[in-house]
């Protein structure tokens, strides 16, 4: 399927980014906190999640504040594993912000004999997150791209799926498109959105 994209005004009007057509806004049909922004495929299961949030600083280092990032998103009672991680570039931002991107899964326990007849239950959780470091505005922004892969509903597009042997799917593939484009196009139009800056 070819995905094609247009810009979503977020945060009213403080940042925008591109979006999938056909990913819906879900305050427009439930309350989300105000340091959020939430899009849900209205063909599928997958969700963009854009937070703000305050800036990690224990554990000090950039690599352990994604890792801390993705944990906090992780419930207590999945198993979790991260494959990958890189740094990126961000065009839209001042040329020394870091961004870090992170590739993992999370894992439901399994079923027992009170929910097995629960039909959406996904086997794993595709979690594709981008960390946004800025220390001068004491903020990170978590751009997080969900990719649930539920038993029935989404073959063939999980077939053949393979973490181990870097096969990750159609589905993941489209997932980390949507976060490249997401943090190719992320543009803050009003810095007053974090608060004063830093000396």
């Amino acid at each position: 399927m070819t995905l094609e994209f247009k810009p979503i005004v977020l945060f009213g009007g403080a940042i925008t980014a591109d979006f999938p057509n056909g990913y819906l806004d879900v305050s427009n049909i439930r309350e989300v906190p105000d340091h959020q922004e939430i899009y849900l495929d209205a063909s599928g299961f997958s969700s963009v999640i854009i937070e703000i949030a305050e800036r990690v600083t224990q554990p000090p280092t950039d690599e352990e504040a994604l890792k801390f990032h993705f944990e906090d998103i992780v419930d207590d009672n999945d198993t979790s594993k991260i494959w990958h991680t890189d740094l990126v570039h961000l065009p839209r931002f001042p040329p020394d912000t870091p961004c870090y991107n992170l590739l993992a899964t999370t894992t439901p326990p399994p079923l027992s004999n009170d929910n097995a007849a629960r039909p959406l239950t996904p086997t794993f959780t595709a979690v594709i997150l981008a960390l946004i470091r800025l220390p001068l505005q004491s903020t990170d922004i978590v751009v997080t791209v969900n990719i649930p892969h539920i038993p029935g509903q989404q073959e063939p597009l999980n077939a053949n799926v393979n973490f181990e042997e870097g096969n990750f799917g159609s589905l993941v593939e489209e997932g980390m498109r949507i976060r490249d484009e997401i943090l190719k196009s992320l543009e803050v139009k009003d810095w007053g959105l974090f608060g004063p800056a830093e000396e």
